[in-house]
């Protein structure tokens, strides 16, 4: 009985010895345990802006009119090639030479034949004239005076036959002289040397005036919508290459895809080239509202929202409806008031309930 009762005291000593350890174990780890710091943010209230009400469309740049150079000449070789594909050429400018000593000595024989006739109509009309001065003198009989004249006639008729027979010679020695038909850039050459043409084989194709025009493709009922005369901003890889104006809105829907096509001119720009496909925003009309820094902006699952600053200045990740981002900036269409703060940059580290430290709050 003696020795269990020493043992229960034993046991009793050695746990009261031990519990102000884990007491201070305890104490300690408290202390330690470290608190969340506030992280410091820039904020800044959403900006009133006017943005441009859009409609997008894809589609391909092409050449404005695309001028096809050939010849009428048929079996006649090319004997000079002088521009190539992207040489800029004025209206006017030798192009190609065709073969043409064939067609000079026809005109030469022509000509030479012309002249002859000149000469004999003038020798007829001499001799008309003088039939007619002794028409009253009975010198010549009724018949040789009208000789004369029918003679006189023919000659003239003579005269008009080989000027038509010189003008068809010049005509087609100038078929030996391919000339660009407008100011533009070649786009296509087929002309090779050597080659024998035939009458309508295109030897060129011409990029007229080098204008460019942007075909965008719209469904039908957006068309209603588009009006000559509106701005569109193109876009290629994601990128603004160029500011364009609609010229034009097509008369049709294609029936199979439902879809029609805007005209728009471009300016000359560099950076674009027929065949090059792009996107572009076609302005319809203007109005303003809210909008903040893309910065500002953190996309998750497929929604967008900001960390919006509570009076409490803890983050309340709020979801917003955004428009198209331009110049940096994204309207807000739903889901932000005027005077809400919202953190500017940084947004990715931020939680819901986290709190934060205002450094400066940017003026509009």
């Amino acid at each position: 009985m003696d020795n269990f009762r020493f043992g229960t005291w034993m046991v009793a000593i050695i746990l009261c010895a031990f519990s102000p350890i884990k007491t201070a174990f305890a104490d300690q780890t408290d202390i330690i345990r470290p608190e969340k710091t506030a992280l410091t943010v820039t904020t800044m209230s959403p900006k009133m802006m006017e943005w441009d009400n859009t409609l997008l469309a894809t589609g391909n740049i092409v050449a404005w009119q695309e001028a096809n150079v050939s010849t009428e000449a048929s079996g006649l070789s090319i004997t000079r090639v002088l521009v190539d594909v992207g040489d800029k050429v004025d209206k006017g400018q030798l192009l190609a030479e065709l073969q043409n000593h064939t067609l000079e000595s026809e005109l030469a024989q022509a000509s030479a034949e012309l002249v002859q006739a000149i000469a004999q109509r003038e020798e007829a009309r001499a001799d008309a004239e003088r039939a007619r001065k002794l028409q009253k003198s009975a010198a010549l009989s009724a018949q040789q005076i009208t000789q004369y004249l029918i003679t006189a006639k023919i000659a003239e008729a003579r005269v008009k036959a080989h000027e038509a027979k010189v003008s068809s010679a010049q005509f087609r020695l100038s078929q030996t002289q391919i000339v660009a038909p407008d100011v533009g850039t070649i786009t296509i050459r087929q002309a090779t040397l050597g080659h024998v043409v035939s009458p309508g084989d295109i030897l060129f194709k011409l990029n007229r005036q080098d204008r460019m025009e942007w075909r965008g493709e719209l469904p039908s009922n957006e068309l209603a919508q588009i009006q000559p005369g509106q701005k569109v901003k193109l876009s290629i890889n994601g990128q603004d290459v160029v500011t364009g104006q609609v010229r034009q809105v097509a008369p049709t829907v294609d029936q199979k895809t439902r879809n029609g096509l805007v005209y728009v001119d471009l300016p000359d720009a560099p950076s674009i080239r027929a065949g090059m496909f792009a996107s572009g925003n076609i302005t319809i009309s203007q109005r303003k509202g809210l909008a903040v820094p893309l910065s500002a902006l953190l996309l998750q699952d497929g929604a967008a929202f900001v960390s919006r600053v509570g009076p409490d200045n803890k983050i309340v990740q709020t979801k917003v409806t955004v428009g198209s981002q331009v110049d940096g900036w994204v309207p807000i269409l739903n889901g932000l008031q005027p005077e809400d703060s919202i953190v500017v940059s940084g947004v990715s580290f931020l939680s819901e309930g986290d709190s934060v430290r205002i450094a400066s709050h940017q003026a509009d």
